[in-house]
C-alpha cells in the first residue's frame, strides 16, 4: 500500500472517530474516551469545519449574491436598452445628411419645385426593375414626373396610386433618356440593360468623347428637363466601319443604396406623339360638271 493511501485511510478513520465522538458526546459513558481523543481528533475537526461552512455558505441563499444577479440583470437592460437608441440615432443621423443633401440640391436648382419620398420597395424580374416610393396622387404625383437625387437621374414616375408611385429607374432596360455630353454638346441616348449599365448610343463618329466627361439629359422629347446628370464616361465602343460611336457610363446615382429621392412636381412631359404620326390622307371632292 502507497503512502497516499495511507494517509487517505487515517484521515476517513479520524473524520469518522470525530463525527462519531461528536454524536456520543451526550453519554457519561464514552466520557473519559471523548476527553483521550479530543486532542488529536481536533487536528481534523477544524479543517472539516472550514470546509463545511464554505459549502454551506455556496449552496445556502446569499442575500448579496441575490442583489448581484438583480444588478446585473438591470445593467444588461439598460445596455440593450442604449444599443438600441444608438442605433435610432445612427439611422437619423443619416437621413438627415441625405436629407440635407437633397436640401442643399433643390436650392442649387430653384425653378423647380420637390417634393422628397421614400424608398418603400422594389420590384425585380429579368426583364424590368421599379423602385416604389411612398408618394401618390393624394400628394399630387402624376406619371412622367421625373425622380432625382442630389447625385443625378433616378428616373420617372410611370404608375400611380392614391398613397404610392412606381418609378422606373434609368438602367432599366426600357428606359431611353435623351441625353448630350458636357463637353463637347454632342446628342445621343442613354439606355439601360439588364445588367444596370447604362451606355449611350447614337453619337456622331467625329465627335472626341473623354474617359469621365459628364452626360446630361438634353430635354428633347419632353420626356426630362435639360441638364440632369445621368453619369460619366467610362469607356468608348469606336469602330472605323460604324457611322456611330457609343459609350459606357457609370450612373452618378447608387441606385442599390436608395432610400430618399426628390420628385419633381411641377414638370409634365411633353407629348410630341401628334407631331410624329402619319398624315391622313386629305378626301378629295368628285369634280362638279359645268351645267
Amino acid at each position: 500500500m502507497s503512502r497516499l493511501q495511507q494517509r487517505t485511510i487515517v484521515v476517513i478513520v479520524l473524520a469518522v472517530l470525530s463525527l462519531g465522538l461528536i454524536a456520543l458526546t451526550p453519554l457519561p459513558l464514552f466520557q473519559p474516551v471523548r476527553e483521550a481523543l479530543s486532542y488529536p481528533l481536533s487536528f481534523v475537526q477544524s479543517p472539516l469545519a472550514t470546509i463545511w461552512s464554505r459549502l454551506t455558505a455556496v449552496f445556502q441563499p446569499n442575500a448579496e449574491v441575490d442583489e448581484l444577479r438583480a444588478r446585473n440583470a438591470e445593467l444588461e437592460a439598460e445596455i440593450a436598452r442604449l444599443s438600441a437608441d444608438n442605433v435610432r440615432l445612427s439611422e437619423s443621423e443619416a437621413d438627415m445628411r441625405i436629407l440635407t443633401n437633397l436640401l442643399d440640391y433643390a436650392e442649387t436648382q430653384p425653378a423647380s419645385d420637390y417634393l422628397a419620398a421614400n424608398v418603400i420597395g422594389r420590384d425585380s424580374s429579368p426583364l424590368l426593375s421599379y423602385i416604389i416610393l411612398d408618394r401618390g396622387s393624394d400628394d399630387g404625383i402624376a406619371r412622367g414626373m421625373p425622380v432625382v437625387t442630389a447625385e443625378g437621374l433616378v428616373g420617372s414616375v410611370v404608375e400611380v396610386t392614391r398613397n404610392a408611385c412606381k418609378v422606373r429607374p434609368v438602367t432599366d432596360p426600357a428606359s431611353r433618356v435623351t441625353s448630350r455630353l458636357q463637353e463637347s454638346r454632342s446628342p445621343g441616348v442613354v439606355g439601360g440593360s439588364q445588367g444596370g449599365v447604362l451606355t449611350m448610343n447614337f453619337i456622331a463618329q467625329g465627335v472626341r468623347i473623354t474617359e469621365g466627361e459628364r452626360v446630361l439629359t438634353s430635354g428633347l422629347g419632353g420626356d426630362y428637363p435639360a441638364d440632369l446628370v445621368i453619369g460619366t464616361v467610362a469607356n468608348v465602343r469606336q469602330l472605323d466601319y460604324e457611322v456611330l460611336q457609343a459609350a459606357t457610363l457609370n450612373p452618378t446615382v447608387n441606385f442599390g443604396a436608395l432610400e430618399i429621392v426628390l420628385i419633381i412636381t411641377d414638370f409634365q412631359p411633353v407629348d410630341l406623339s401628334p407631331f410624329f404620326a402619319a398624315p391622313t390622307a386629305t378626301p378629295v371632292s368628285p369634280p362638279v360638271p359645268n351645267p
